[in-house]
């Protein structure tokens, strides 16, 4: 569960509806890795928030605004991100296993060395990605659509009733 003494500075800013005073207590403790993990925001304004660095695993943050906010190397496993705001957001290095995406906005959002093993996303979250490749898809693109590929498999399978993965399923 979140730490209390990381929690206080992060809702004094939301009530005050500007991330100055997060963002300064993060300057101030600066060896502090903040312990937000399990914090209920949902529909919560962090834009421009610097959450580097933190722990947001198992967190409610759906349909969060993090426009520009600084996600870099944070924990946000098993994280609710559902039609979260992430436009512009870093969320670079960061670690979105089992993290639900679906229907969040990662327009131009940097996604560099980012872990997306078992994420839920949409197709449409990467509209206005930043193309990776001239006149291509983007990374983040490729990723999701492999992960639509391999669920559709996977439905397929247990509709047909076949539980067993073969190589030669491939071939075929």
């Amino acid at each position: 569960m979140a730490n209390r003494k990381h929690i206080q500075p992060l809702i004094a800013a939301i009530e005050s509806m500007s991330m100055e005073p997060w963002n300064r207590w993060r300057i101030e403790n600066p060896s502090i890795r903040p312990d937000l993990s399990g914090v209920e925001l949902p529909e919560a304004n962090l834009s421009f928030a610097n959450l580097s660095y933190a722990d947001i695993s198992h967190a409610d943050l759906s349909r969060a605004n993090l426009h520009h906010a600084n996600l870099r190397h944070a924990d946000l496993s098993s994280t609710n991100l559902r039609k979260a705001e992430l436009t512009e957001a870093d969320l670079s290095f960061s670690i979105l296993q089992g993290t639900d995406l679906r229907g969040a906005i990662l327009g131009n959002a940097k996604l560099r060395g980012t872990h997306l093993i078992g994420a839920l996303i949409d197709q449409n979250a990467t509209e206005g990605q930043e193309k990776r490749v001239r006149g291509g898809v983007s990374k983040l693109e490729k990723l999701a659509l492999r992960l639509f590929a391999r669920k559709k498999r996977k439905d397929h399978r247990q509709v047909n009733g076949d539980t067993k993965t073969h190589r030669s399923d491939k071939h075929t």
